[in-house]
């Protein structure tokens, strides 16, 4: 999927979980910027069902127009202490991510693990293939022996 099409499914899916919120919320975002959400969706094809009746937790919607109808939120409609709340919150997840990604892509955490998965073979009472010789083989060994003395 282009980029382009990608933004224009997730302009689509935000314009249509915006028309199920309150008319305050709505009103409380820029005009040009519904316009251009707008501008973008009409070139989607995507095609999104939401129930009234399940919260935007039980939806079906996708992580990148939660992110968009979070960050509308705190550009347009969240006070200034929600403001920093919100950028408190972003600031931790991002500390935690880089963390996590540090841990498990770090050189001696990759290698570590690496030794860990590898072990020892146990020694197992297999049997024995025993080799029979051959009659030629036999007169070979016979005759060396002779011979080598």
């Amino acid at each position: 999927m282009t980029n382009q099409l990608m933004i224009n499914n997730i302009a689509k899916e935000t314009i249509i979980v915006l028309n199920y919120f309150d008319e305050s919320f709505i009103s409380k975002i820029s005009n040009s910027f519904l316009l251009k959400l707008k501008e973008l969706a009409k070139d989607s094809n995507l095609v999104v069902k939401i129930d009234k009746y399940k919260s935007l937790k039980e939806q079906n919607i996708s992580n990148e127009c939660k992110d968009l109808i979070s960050i509308i939120y705190y550009k347009y409609v969240a006070s200034k202490d929600e403001q920093k709340e919100l950028w408190n919150l972003w600031n931790n997840n991002e500390i935690l991510y880089q963390k996590i990604i540090k841990d498990k892509y770090s050189i001696d955490n990759i290698f570590k693990n690496k030794k860990e998965k590898i072990q020892k073979p146990e020694k197992q009472n297999l049997p024995t293939v025993i080799k029979k010789d051959n009659i030629i083989d036999k007169i070979r060994k016979f005759l060396c022996k002779i011979f080598n003395k």
